[in-house]
């Protein structure tokens, strides 16, 4: 294994999909590979991405189905960067080969049921000192360390909600790698909307039903109005401020395409479609004569909720700027950012880990910045940062 601070041999799973060629983009940026390895089905697209960025990548045919082929892959290298989707299928199979071929582990896993699976591999991790992050994208992960940093201006934290705002959740098209016009984004977005969500409710684990109107006291926006989604957040943030009464995730946007969303979720969920034809519905909705009024929250967000100096107090933190290249950059460049703060030797922990537990936030979006803008130099110019006393 390399040392903490010596360039690692890193292999992207789907580094040429839309969120795995930003992470690879970033990793060369940073300097952070001496080998880069764009690992995918398609060694078309993997070449693409390799001629566009050169340096220490190289492309790899692989496919994540078979496990031989997997620890085959990692065994020449240091760290496994997963942005193969949908996690539900490739988590554990990524993660038990890279384990099994000691290398640390890092992916943009948003969904709340292989989350909880992760943490089965907590032990062999442990045991073999490797690093295991979780759930670092936007949401989660970008989301994740704004919370951990609203709730850290807290005495005490009573409720810690995490969202994103669909307008940002869109594939912006680049030359030579067109987005399809129903990705598994949506795919996810569906499958998600469509059942029961784990969250954290009243101090517990609990269920809430996807696609349910909360409306939120937000700093400096006074009452917005959201709806649940079932990204992990609500697993992982308990793990870290464990007297929590409740943690939710929730999307925000126009009422409409939810209202839409509730009715193609449904039909889902009853096999009147299948998730395909689902998804084609979702990427092509159709949009009222009028829309209704936009959602005034940021693209993504943490709201921390509880006590300081004794008084009641709310805390918003979000990013200001994002990346214009939307979810493949805002997904993909934080992943980036956690490979680059592992070879800094900067992760506080082994073992499996969401970024919120084994990460400084400051840290992370001092990382961030400038890679999210060229004129922003650290988290105090990336981040705002609202306080309100009840």
């Amino acid at each position: 294994m390399s040392t903490p601070q010596s360039p690692l041999r890193v292999i992207a799973v789907g580094g040429a999909g839309s969120m795995g060629r930003w992470a690879v983009r970033t990793i060369a940026r940073l300097g952070t590979a001496s080998v880069l390895t764009v690992a995918d089905i398609d060694l078309d697209r993997a070449e693409r991405v390799v001629a566009s960025v050169g340096g220490p990548t190289r492309a790899l045919r692989l496919d994540a189905t078979d496990p031989e082929q997997l620890r085959a892959a990692f065994a020449e290298h240091d760290v496994v960067v997963n942005t193969m989707g949908p996690f539900a299928t490739f988590v554990r199979p990524v993660l038990q080969a890279a384990l099994d071929s000691d290398c640390h582990y890092l992916d943009i896993n948003d969904d709340w049921q292989p989350t909880i699976e992760a943490f089965d591999f907590d032990a062999d991790a442990r045991r073999r000192g490797l690093h295991v992050v979780v759930g670092l994208g936007g949401s989660p992960g970008v989301t994740n360390l704004c919370a951990a940093h609203a709730a850290d201006r807290l005495d005490v934290v009573h409720e810690l909600h995490t969202g994103w705002k669909l307008s940002g959740a869109t594939i912006v098209d680049e030359p030579g790698f067109p987005a399809p016009a129903a990705s598994a984004a949506v795919e996810h977005w569906l499958h998600q909307c469509a059942q029961p969500i784990r969250a954290w409710v009243d101090g517990a684990p609990g269920s809430v039903e996807p696609v349910e109107q909360v409306d939120l006291c937000f700093p400096g926006l006074g009452v917005v109005t959201a709806y649940t989604m079932g990204h992990p957040e609500p697993i992982t943030l308990p793990k870290a401020y464990p007297g929590l009464r409740s943690s939710l995730n929730l999307q925000s946007g126009p009422a409409w395409l939810f209202d839409y969303l509730r009715e193609v979720s449904a039909r889902f969920a009853a096999g009147e479609i299948d998730l395909r034809t689902g998804a084609a519905l979702l990427a092509d909705p159709p949009a009222p004569a009028d829309p209704g009024a936009r959602s005034t929250l940021p693209i993504e967000w943490a709201l921390a909720v509880g006590e300081k100096d004794g008084e009641p107090c709310r805390v918003a933190v979000y990013p200001r700027h994002f990346h214009p290249a939307k979810m493949g950059g805002n997904t993909g460049i934080p992943l980036a950012v956690g490979v680059e703060l592992l070879r800094r030797g900067a992760l506080r922990d082994t073992g499996v880990h969401a970024p919120e537990t084994v990460m400084d936030p400051r840290e992370f979006f001092d990382l961030l910045a400038p890679l999210t803008d060229a004129g922003l130099r650290d988290a105090d110019d990336l981040l705002a940062v609202v306080e309100e006393r009840a």
